[in-house]
């Protein structure tokens, strides 16, 4: 334990960078869906902006690893975290959905960048004895940062400017302990080409699952807080609920994942499917009666809808070769972006026709879509065997999928397209 404890001590700068970081990250996101609802935003234009984000990460995600060759991990963790610092103030000069939206794009840039900086940078500098210990390290600051951010909207007037500068403030502070860190950070990794059409023939269950998983969890990162103010719900209450939400995406990750690791995943993906639709739908009746009953709901919820991504990951990785992981992760990470993008449109139009309850019922239908066809996948073929571990991933789009260990890449490079994928249930054998 406490050699374990050791190996983490030269990235604790690191993470506390990762730490700040987040903090003013789950305060913005938060602040953003408030103040929008404030302002009489409606609802298709939150969803937009919201929208916007999503777009922005992908964009990130594929642009971003030039800027690491190019200049380092430390100069492009400054310039973009920089640059996320300024997005925020600017939403407070142009309070508009239009200005708004490009705003969140730049927002979703940087994080996608700042992400892959870290993500990549742990990867490579860690042994890989330890690299799933700090991993998860990294994992569990991230989302616990995000989740105690919604509590800084309690610190003053949504209303106000303070909370934009707070969240400004705390992105600016990242930079010192990563540009302090003593650690070297590692050389750039090469970029990986992914053939899309490969990917529905490893595992389609994996390719569906991770699409409703986008789906739900870009509505609802985009469009909870405004449900909680066009619910009459106050913003301390909205804040309360929404770290609960996220800290329980946190606590059910590794029980889940390593029930799947000695269990047909997609029986546990489904399992959770059912009782998140039946949560979702729940939440939509108002059948919560008291606080306290809504927050265990609350809890249970996220617990269930932000691990889904992680499962489905886990569940593609059963049937490729070690070196076929890195694009099976690009692919997977383009679609759960891609419908993440499209959850708080479709979310905000459902919800500009039916009332906020909606966003629930989207939440519910997209659960219990999933299941359907894991449950008809599951007699057209049968679970595998001695598949890879289970690794957290976060649904917020944060995730080692864009940094992926060096060893997956060992060998790869530019110029040689890879070879196709293996087709579900051709790598391991069944049980």
């Amino acid at each position: 334990m406490i050699a374990s404890l050791i190996r983490i001590v030269p990235f604790t700068k690191l993470l506390a960078g990762v730490a700040l970081l987040m903090l003013g990250m789950g305060l913005q996101n938060t602040l953003l869906g408030v103040r929008a609802g404030l302002e009489d935003f409606s609802s298709i234009e939150v969803g937009s902006l919201m929208a916007a984000y999503f777009v922005g990460f992908l964009a990130g995600s594929t642009i971003v690893p030039n800027f690491v060759s190019s200049v380092g991990h430390i100069r492009t963790f400054s310039a973009l975290a920089s640059l996320a610092s300024c997005a925020i103030l600017l939403h407070l000069v142009a309070i508009d959905p239009v200005f708004w939206s490009g705003f969140r794009f730049i927002t979703g840039f940087c994080i996608a960048g700042l992400y892959l900086v870290v993500e990549s940078w742990l990867n490579g500098s860690a042994e890989k004895e330890f690299r799933g210990l700090i991993l998860s390290s990294y994992f569990f600051v991230n989302l616990g940062a995000i989740s105690f951010g919604q509590l800084l909207l309690q610190a003053s007037d949504p209303r106000s400017f303070e909370l934009f500068v707070y969240a400004s403030v705390l992105m600016s502070l990242a930079v010192l302990p990563v540009g302090l860190a003593r650690i070297e950070a590692p050389a750039p990794t090469p970029n990986v080409r992914f053939n899309f059409a490969s990917l529905a023939k490893i595992s389609p269950y994996a390719l569906v699952g991770t699409a409703m998983a986008g789906l739900s969890n870009g509505a609802f990162w985009g469009l909870a807080p405004l449900y909680g103010v066009q619910s009459g719900i106050g913003a301390d209450d909205i804040s309360v609920a929404m770290m609960v939400t996220i800290l329980g995406g946190a606590a059910l990750q590794l029980p889940l994942g390593r029930l799947s690791d000695v269990v047909d995943r997609r029986i546990v993906i489904s399992a959770g499917n059912v009782v998140l639709g039946v949560l979702a739908c729940a939440i939509a009746l108002g059948l919560y009666g008291n606080q306290v009953m809504a927050l265990v709901i609350a809890f249970f919820f996220g617990g269930l809808l932000l691990t889904q991504y992680a499962l489905c990951i886990a569940h593609a990785n059963d049937f490729v070769a070690d070196g076929d992981y890195v694009q099976l992760a690009r692919g997977l990470l383009l679609v759960f972006g891609g419908c993440a993008a499209a959850g708080p449109l479709a979310g905000s139009v459902l919800m500009t026709l039916l009332g906020p309850s909606a966003l629930f019922w989207l939440v519910a239908a997209a659960a219990f879509a999933s299941t359907a066809y894991a449950l008809w996948r599951m007699s057209r073929r049968e679970a595998t065997s001695g598949g890879r571990d289970f690794a957290p991933a976060s649904a917020g789009l944060s995730s080692t999928v864009l940094a992926p260990d060096e060893v997956a890449l060992e060998g790869a490079g530019d110029a040689t397209p890879p070879e196709p994928l293996a087709e579900e249930g051709a790598e391991r054998s069944f049980g």
